[in-house]
């Protein structure tokens, strides 16, 4: 089974950067258990998450490997508990629908030594 590799990244709005900060300490945290069985739901195996502070705003840069294509579809189409309430930290502190579709960056470059 091949592994496919996922980089992307959304805003986070300035004035909520410490309300993104404890959602992130949830998710690693007391939330982990659930964070790991939505990944299974949808086929993630493994998520990492940066925080890039920028001049005027901050961006969470993803990486993600998946053993699917889709499985940004399968996270979108999960009603769980979790996965409505992990959607709903997001658009309160990034303004981003994860119910909406987004064409997923390009990979160009994937070296190994």
């Amino acid at each position: 089974m091949e592994i496919k590799k996922y980089m992307y990244s959304f805003p986070i709005l300035k004035e909520k950067i410490d309300e993104w900060k404890s959602f992130a300490e949830k998710v690693n945290g007391e939330k982990n258990e659930e964070f790991t069985k939505m990944h299974e739901r949808i086929g993630v195996t493994k998520e990492l998450w940066f925080l890039k502070e920028k001049k005027d705003s901050y961006e969470v840069l993803v990486y993600t490997e998946a053993v699917n294509d889709n499985f940004m579809e399968l996270f979108k189409e999960d009603t769980s508990e979790f996965s409505e309430w992990f959607k709903a930290n997001v658009e309160k502190t990034q303004k981003i629908d994860l119910t909406e579709s987004f064409k997923m960056p390009e990979l160009v470059l994937d070296w190994v030594e």
